[in-house]
């Protein structure tokens, strides 16, 4: 017996429009599709977001169709905790721009960041974005704007804004010899699993002429989120059977 249901209003969704399709359950929960399936699916899953403005569509796939093989696969511990069953936790370990990063502390590191697709953009707790953010002022030399635009919480200007815009809009030409415009930012995971994003797409947008980042803090009392923006471009597989999840690069639109 398979039960499933559909959606007529969604109240999360303040700006919902008749497109708004509703939410497939993909978390431990029983009634979710990914429990309901079960072993048909060998209780794997994975997914692959494309980013923003493709004429294309995200795909999300069961069974023996989700493994991904080949170079560039990294994996990383999937926990679950019995305080929150119903969803997946990952160990975070830090951010890198270029050569510097910043670290959580070790004691910090098991379960601390909730890896999800519903989310749009990560959140970092609020200690470590503190720290996140003077690293990228240190290494861009911009100055944050005091009063930025809404809905994000920092922004660049400055004496070297000028030059900033120009490396984002050479960085965002997916032109392959302005791939070094602007210094990599890696997220860092258990197990040595790294994951590189695009400077361009998943870290900032220009908005009234500032650099803003796509990355925010949580509440004071809230938690590290890996939001769908910067999951975008890779294919994502959760093995719930062995205890993982893996990152692989993949052009979305073909996967």
């Amino acid at each position: 017996m398979f039960t499933f249901v559909c959606t007529y209003y969604n109240m999360e969704s303040p700006d919902a429009t008749k497109m708004t399709t509703g939410v497939v359950g993909l978390g431990k929960g029983p009634l979710s599709l990914v429990s309901q399936l079960g072993n048909q699916i060998g209780s794997r899953f994975s997914y692959c977001l494309i980013p923003y403005g493709l004429n294309a569509t995200s795909k999300l796939k069961f069974g023996d169709e989700t493994t991904i093989k080949g170079k560039g696969v990294v994996s990383t511990p999937l926990i679950i905790k019995s305080s929150q069953p119903n969803f997946y936790y990952v160990n975070f370990e830090g951010i890198s721009i270029g050569e510097k990063i910043v670290k959580m502390s070790k004691s910090e590191t098991y379960g601390n960041m909730l890896i999800d697709s519903g989310t749009t953009h990560t959140m970092l707790e609020h200690s470590f974005y503190s720290k996140f953010v003077t690293l990228v002022k240190e290494v861009y030399g911009g100055e944050a704007v005091k009063n930025p635009p809404a809905p994000y919480d920092f922004c660049m200007s400055g004496e070297d804004t000028k030059n900033l815009l120009l490396k984002y809009t050479k960085d965002s030409s997916n032109d392959e010899d302005n791939n070094d415009n602007l210094p990599d930012f890696v997220f860092h995971f258990t197990g040595g699993a790294k994951i590189k994003l695009n400077s361009a797409t998943q870290i900032f947008n220009l908005v009234d002429g500032y650099l803003c980042m796509l990355i925010h803090p949580a509440n004071e009392d809230g938690f590290n989120v890996l939001g769908n923006v910067q999951q975008m471009g890779y294919q994502v597989e959760y093995d719930l059977g062995g205890g993982k999840v893996s990152f692989a690069p993949a052009d979305c639109a073909k996967y």
